[in-house]
C-alpha cells in the first residue's frame, strides 16, 4: 500500500507543480494543498490495495481459469456441483434427512419444485449403471433410502442447457448425521471433474464450498477447502483438461472468512 501511496503523491506534486508554473498564485495555498495530497495519495493507496470480491488466475497449458467469486451458486448460469449424501437421500420432510437450508434442499425447491420424487426418477436414471456398494437395513435406518453408494459416485443430472452433478460426497449416518472426510472430499472431487470431462463439454463449472456446512470436512476451515477444490481442479485438468473453467462460489455470509488476497496467492502457485 505504501509502495501505490507514494506513487499518487509523487504524480500529484508532479501536477501542482505544473498548476504552480501556470498560474503562480495558488503556491500561497501550500499547507492547504501539501494536505490534500497527503490524503488523496494515502486514499488512493488504500483503496488501491483493498481486496476485490473476486479472483481470476489463468493457467497454460492446458487453457484453462479458475475464479473465485461472491454469490448464490443456484444462480450461476453453467453447470453446477451439488453434494449428496451417499445414499442419495432427498426427503426434506421436516428437515430430519435433508435440511431445506442447505444448498441441496434449495436445488430441490428451485429446480425441482420440493417434489422428491421427480429428483428421485432423474438420479434413479443417471445411477441406473452404478450398483449401490451396501444396504441398510429399515429397522437400523428407518427414515430415508438404504441404497448406499460409493463416496465419490456422480449422478450427471440434465435439465434444459446444464447439467447438475450430483456429488455423493458425505456418509450419512443410521442416526442421519452426515460426516466427509478429507479423503472422501478429495475423492469425489475427482470424480466430479471426470464426470465434467464426460458430460460437460467443456463448459464452465460451479462449485460451493462443499462440505463447508453440515458435513464439516475435518477440521478444515472454508479457506482450506477452497485451496483444496482448487488444487484438486488444477491436479485433474493437467491430466486431461476438465473445462475452461472452474467458478469456486463463495456465500456472502462466508465472505468474512475468506482471506482472497492469499487465495490470490495460493492460486499463482499451482
Amino acid at each position: 500500500m505504501a509502495t501505490v501511496a507514494l506513487t499518487y503523491f509523487g504524480l500529484l506534486a508532479t501536477l501542482l507543480q505544473v498548476v504552480i508554473a501556470l498560474w503562480p498564485r495558488t503556491a500561497s495555498h501550500n499547507t492547504t494543498i501539501m494536505a490534500t495530497l497527503i490524503i488523496v495519495s494515502t486514499l488512493g493507496g488504500v483503496l488501491h490495495s483493498f481486496p476485490k470480491a473476486s479472483v481470476t488466475q489463468d493457467f497454460n497449458p492446458p487453457a484453462f481459469s479458475i475464479k473465485i467469486v461472491q454469490g448464490d451458486i443456484l444462480d450461476q448460469q453453467g453447470n453446477i456441483v451439488i453434494g449428496f449424501t451417499d445414499t442419495y437421500d432427498t426427503d426434506l420432510t421436516d428437515g430430519a434427512v435433508i435440511n431445506p437450508k442447505s444448498i441441496q434442499g434449495q436445488f430441490q425447491n428451485k429446480y425441482y419444485a420440493n417434489n422428491s420424487d421427480a429428483l428421485d426418477d432423474d438420479l434413479t436414471h443417471a445411477l441406473s449403471t452404478i450398483s449401490p456398494v451396501s444396504h441398510e437395513n429399515s429397522s437400523a435406518k428407518p427414515r430415508g433410502k438404504l441404497a448406499r453408494y460409493e463416496i465419490g459416485t456422480v449422478a450427471a443430472l440434465r435439465s434444459e442447457n446444464r447439467i447438475f452433478y450430483a456429488a455423493a460426497y458425505g456418509r450419512i449416518e443410521n442416526n442421519l448425521k452426515v460426516s466427509c472426510s478429507i479423503d472422501a472430499l478429495w475423492k469425489s472431487l475427482t470424480a466430479v471433474w471426470e464426470s465434467a470431462r464426460i458430460h460437460g463439454s467443456l463448459e464452465p463449472v460451479f462449485i460451493p464450498i462443499i462440505g463447508s456446512e453440515l458435513a464439516r470436512v475435518g477440521s478444515l476451515g472454508r479457506e482450506a477447502i477452497i485451496k483444496m477444490i482448487a488444487l484438486s481442479f488444477v491436479s485433474s485438468s493437467r491430466e486431461a483438461i476438465v473445462s475452461r473453467e472452474l467458478n469456486i462460489v463463495i456465500l456472502p455470509k462466508d465472505r468474512e472468512h475468506v482471506n482472497i488476497i492469499e487465495l490470490r496467492r495460493f492460486l499463482k502457485t499451482l
